[in-house]
């Protein structure tokens, strides 16, 4: 956080200081729930931002440097807390942290898109690392409600922050865009993901990734995916900046050729420079593009790059390679599920198996309103048409129609097998599953499918 005292810290968001020394210094904020509440840090609350089990009690064993909130709850405060009374907690937090955002000189990088965008932001921050101090948001914490918590950890080293951007509604995006002001942005592709928060439209997820381009600074860089139909959706005649397009079919700004699949990962030619990293996929392979890309567009020197896209760390359950009992290889994908991403998934399974058993496990995909039924199906399809791998495991009453259209599309019956929860599945994995198999898990993240994981890993 940009150095701050509480003086001023009251004058920033517009609020009257009753009681504590003005000229004491603010090192942090914190307004989710109550882990970083401490000496140096002030507490915005209440906000709708805190988890339900938030309580002002709490603060009687802690001690912080400030406590923001509204006269309704200036009593509950302890009195050994510096207290700042504001007319709106919220209304304050966002003040701070558009302050905070015009103290910073930093670049800003907006990535957004229907999948890939933590893995394309994981993949750039681990490029521009080797040339400029970088900051990347935390894990997927890519809506609005956490653009405050990226601002309040901006500091003067920062050259580049890498900002992962979400959203669970209409009008998510743009606010994040209207407080960090991204000067690149990167949209990784336009599918059905969170269809059904946005009234069962794909038009209105083209219209919710539109924000980020709207938001863009003029002058910066776009970054678009060549080869996502989605993508053809989004309107550029208006942007004011440089557009570069990146694929793994056609010409393009940066276009990959000699894919392949290594042991650990995927290899390619870019430029007609060799790069590599460990995560397979041919979707991965233009997230990195679109990391190469804007690493260029700062003066990144391709060996810099090489080195960061080969040091690239694959994020906690996508694509991630764990050991099982009974020599089995699991490929943890379960962080969250839509069609489009199931099926690159699928892909990956069918390439990585190479001869070894190849088990798909797959559950409901969430958030698809309308388009459920069909999305479903579709995966069954390509299941059924594409891939048809040695057994199909679902679990979860959507995902029964994924096994009734990979029947219908192809698979033997007795290749598939729907069951009603995770009990069930493992022990059919566990009994009738041959040795040293190669086996895929993929659902929306409320089916909790890493916890299926754990259970057959080594």
């Amino acid at each position: 956080m940009y150095p701050i005292n509480l003086g001023k810290l009251t004058y920033v968001v517009g609020g009257k200081l009753v009681r504590g020394n003005p000229h004491q210094t603010i090192h942090g904020a914190t307004y989710l729930g109550t882990r970083e509440i401490k000496p140096g840090t002030v507490l915005f609350a209440p906000t709708k931002y805190m988890g339900k089990g938030f309580t002002f009690s709490i603060l009687r064993t802690r001690s912080s440097s400030g406590v923001i909130t509204t006269k309704t709850y200036a009593n509950s405060i302890p009195k050994h807390h510096p207290l700042i009374i504001v007319p709106h907690a919220e209304m304050a937090l966002w003040r701070l942290a558009y302050y905070q955002r015009a103290l910073s000189k930093a670049i800003f990088i907006g990535i957004t898109g229907s999948s890939g965008k933590t893995t394309t932001k994981e993949m750039l921050a681990s490029i521009l690392m080797k040339k400029y101090y970088t900051y990347k948001s935390y894990s997927n914490s890519n809506v609005a409600g956490y653009t405050p918590f990226h601002m309040c950890r901006l500091h003067q080293k920062i050259q580049v922050a890498v900002l992962e951007m979400g959203m669970s509604n209409l009008g998510n995006i743009a606010k994040q865009c209207q407080c960090a002001k991204p000067n690149i942005g990167i949209v990784t592709n336009v599918a059905e993901a969170h269809c059904g928060s946005l009234r069962d439209s794909i038009h209105n997820v083209a219209r919710a990734k539109q924000e980020l381009i709207d938001g863009l600074t003029p002058g910066g860089l776009l970054v678009l995916n060549a080869d996502d139909p989605g993508s053809k959706n989004l309107n550029i005649a208006r942007y004011q900046g440089k557009i570069l397009r990146v694929s793994t079919q056609s010409p393009s700004s940066f276009q990959a050729k000699q894919i392949e699949y290594t042991k650990y990962g995927m290899k390619f030619v870019c430029n007609q420079i060799p790069f590599h990293f460990n995560t397979w996929g041919k979707h991965n392979v233009s997230n990195a593009l679109a990391a190469i890309a804007v690493a260029r567009y700062l003066n990144v020197s391709w060996s810099a790059i090489q080195q960061g896209l080969a040091h690239y760390q694959t994020p906690n359950s996508r694509l991630q390679p764990v050991s099982g009992t009974n020599g089995h290889l699991l490929i943890n994908d379960s962080y969250n599920a839509n069609p489009s991403s199931m099926i690159e998934g699928l892909k990956v399974l069918k390439k990585v198996a190479q001869g070894r058993t190849a088990v798909a496990i797959l559950g409901d995909m969430s958030e698809l309103g309308s388009y459920s039924q069909i999305g479903h199906q579709k995966v069954g399809t390509f299941l059924g048409q594409q891939t048809k791998p040695h057994f199909l495991i679902t679990i979860g009453r959507l995902a029964t129609l994924i096994a009734s259209s990979a029947i219908k599309s192809g698979m033997k019956p007795k290749s598939v097998h729907s069951f009603p929860n995770q009990h069930k599945a493992i022990r059919f994995i566990r009994r009738h599953i041959p040795l040293n198999a190669v086996l895929y898990f993929k659902a929306s993240h409320n089916m909790y499918f890493g916890r299926i994981v754990k259970k057959l890993r080594s």
